[in-house]
């Protein structure tokens, strides 16, 4: 049985979240950079799941289904180059934690 798009995200979302160590945030270079990128995709995320659950015109379903696709794509790849690159935040730890269903 194949993982769907949003198991695959919260997989790597877990993973992330799971493994902080304390670590401070870096002042500049690569590393705070794509932690910016990071907490941006997730709130671009989170807008695209908002707008797909509240979305009631017939005409704009597919577009809300669409960006929520498109969110998420960009969100777990972020996530996999962060986890790829070894970044860890203790940034997120002081986010309160959203509920992925």
């Amino acid at each position: 049985m194949s993982m769907t798009l949003a198991e695959r995200l919260r997989g790597f979302a877990k993973s992330f979240l799971a493994e902080v160590e304390e670590v401070e945030l870096p002042e500049e270079g690569g590393e705070r950079l794509l932690i910016e990128q990071v907490e941006q995709a997730r709130q671009e995320w989170l807008a695209a799941r908002s707008y797909f659950d509240n979305v009631t015109d017939t005409v704009l379903i597919d577009h809300a289904i669409l960006s929520l696709q498109a969110a998420e794509r960009k969100y777990v790849y972020l996530l996999d180059q962060a986890k790829r690159s070894g970044v860890r935040c203790k940034t997120y730890w002081a986010v309160p934690h959203h509920r992925m269903e």
